[in-house]
């Protein structure tokens, strides 16, 4: 008996082990085999699936808008007119381009386009108004809702910006930044884009136009200039005080500004493109620019939201970054007109205008959503 005993319970001992080897191996298995791949564009179950889409949210009258500007994702403006010389109108939203509101102007009217919307907050804002003679109408909002005539801007002119109600800095044709403290009343200058550089190989004193303007903050702006004769730079100035002095440097041998477009996230690092495209980044505000992947269209205008989203739109290519400028792609968008002028107001909105009232929202819908006009877009 314990014989017995003692072989069943040596019998039961070696299945036990063999079951629980075998059961191992299972599981070895089980984990070994690939696991089953997922269809394209499908999430996991009860996963919200989106996608980033283009919609018509046009101005029902047929204008030529040049000019956009949001403070928020749900408001902001547009600018134009019948032509450059009739039918100046403003347009104002306060549901992202759902209805429209005429502010100032009158399509049929014989006044010239409003262009170049500028705000400093959600109620601060600038426009111009073309006219004759050797300045541009300057209008202003303080509430959001009235414009009244308010100042002028040099009518040869690049870029202008305002840090505050008050005080602006304008780039025009005389080799000058121009700075304001009064809301445009007056204009005095500021600095004149004139140094000494290395020119095929000798030392030189030249002059430069100064070609687009950015300020992150109220104190701190940058304005770009050039080029220099024979290829041999560009000058980059930079103000700590609002834009009452400026100081200057060489970058950028071999490459043109002109008609360029800058932008600054920060004091420190910011976005270049050049005149053929070419698109550079700092990390040291201004000091050294280094050749990013990517290729601007020409006369796009760089608009960023926060420190990592930025995108450059202009006729049908949309020109994007996501990692701060340090890459950039592009893609063309069938908008139904040319695209004048974008904003982007946030990671997941932004806004194009363009002829015949074209007004585009991006934005980001659950995978589902459809509407009339959509156009698929890449995600930011």
């Amino acid at each position: 008996m314990r014989t017995r005993n003692g072989l069943h319970s040596r019998y039961a001992f070696l299945c036990a082990g063999a079951f629980l080897a075998a059961a191992v191996l299972l599981v070895d298995l089980a984990s070994a085999r690939p696991q089953e791949k997922k269809a394209p564009g499908k999430a996991a179950a009860g996963t919200p699936q989106f996608k980033a889409i283009w919609e018509p949210v046009n101005v029902p009258e047929d204008v030529a808008l040049t000019s956009v500007h949001f403070v928020s994702a749900e408001e902001g403006w547009v600018a134009g007119g019948k032509n450059v010389m009739a039918g100046g109108v403003i347009y104002h939203t306060k549901d992202g381009g759902k209805s429209w509101e005429l502010q100032v102007g009158d399509p049929e009217s014989s006044d010239r386009a409003f262009t170049d919307l500028r705000f400093v907050d959600a109620t601060h804002g600038f426009a111009v108004q073309g006219s004759t003679g050797t300045t541009h109408k300057l209008y202003s909002t303080s509430d959001g809702q009235s414009w009244i005539p308010s100042g002028t801007v040099p009518e040869h002119r690049n870029d202008y910006f305002f840090t505050s109600p008050t005080n602006g800095i304008a780039a025009d044709w005389s080799h000058q930044l121009l700075r304001t403290t009064d809301g445009g009343k007056k204009w005095q200058p500021a600095y004149r884009c004139r140094i000494k550089a290395e020119i095929a190989g000798l030392t030189r004193e030249a002059e430069c136009y100064m070609n687009s303007v950015h300020f992150p903050d109220a104190n701190t702006g940058y304005a770009i200039g050039g080029p220099l004769p024979e290829n041999s730079g560009n000058v980059l100035a930079k103000t700590e005080d609002g834009g009452a002095t400026w100081e200057a440097w060489v970058v950028l041998p071999g490459e043109s500004s002109n008609e360029g477009s800058l932008w600054f996230m920060d004091a420190n690092n910011g976005a270049l493109r050049a005149k053929d495209g070419k698109m550079f980044r700092t990390s040291d505000g201004g000091k050294t620019w280094t050749g990013v992947s990517g290729q601007g269209e020409l006369k796009s205008d760089i608009s960023f939201a926060g420190a990592q989203t930025g995108w450059m739109i202009y006729y049908r290519k949309m020109t994007y970054t996501s990692n701060g400028g340090k890459s950039w792609l592009s893609r063309e968008i069938a908008f139904p007109a040319m695209v004048n002028d974008a904003v982007l107001v946030a990671r997941d909105r932004g806004y194009a205008v363009g002829q015949h009232g074209m007004v585009y929202r991006y934005r980001i819908v659950p995978i589902e959503y459809t509407a009339k006009g959509m156009l698929a877009a890449p995600g930011l």
